[in-house]
């Protein structure tokens, strides 16, 4: 065999390799995971979406510097809100946002126990319930999960 040919049969056998190895990649689907494998792997990424959220929103300006998360006054509010800038209590206000997103900053690190302690306690059934589920599935489960421990832990 001539080198021209060795380089050709070496591409194509590369070539072929590499699609065979890429349509069995994506051949797999979630059926093809054991149930314990997909709890394992999803308790691994919630986890580590949870310690990356508390380190982001745990720290000086995690709320109020973030346009996404930052807490403003309720709805209901903003009329009074209105009223006081306008009688030159503006800083007032704004002392009363910047005091609720502090209060959400300082607490989000107490909450990690729970957040933790509520992935640990997964099971198989609320894997498939958060694979399965639409959007908002992993912020309903935490809800489920850790709505009540949270709410007497920041009390």
């Amino acid at each position: 065999m001539d080198r021209r040919q060795f380089n050709s049969f070496s591409l194509g056998a590369v070539g072929l390799w590499a699609t065979l190895a890429h349509q069995h990649a994506y051949a797999l689907t979630l059926a093809d995971l054991t149930n314990t494998d997909a709890t394992k792997g999803l308790k691994a990424a919630l986890d580590k979406g949870a310690s990356a959220a508390i380190s982001q929103l745990g720290v000086v300006d995690g709320f109020l510097g973030n346009e996404k998360v930052r807490i403003n006054l309720p709805s209901y509010l903003e009329d009074a809100a209105k009223l006081l800038r306008t009688f030159g209590q503006g800083a007032r206000v704004d002392e009363l946002i910047t005091s609720m997103n502090r209060g959400a900053e300082a607490a989000v690190p107490m909450a990690k126990d729970v957040l933790t302690k509520a992935v640990q306690g997964m099971s198989v059934q609320d894997a498939k319930g958060i694979l399965g589920g639409g959007d908002t599935a992993v912020s309903q489960f935490f809800a489920e999960k850790t709505r009540a421990p949270l709410a007497v832990k920041f009390l």
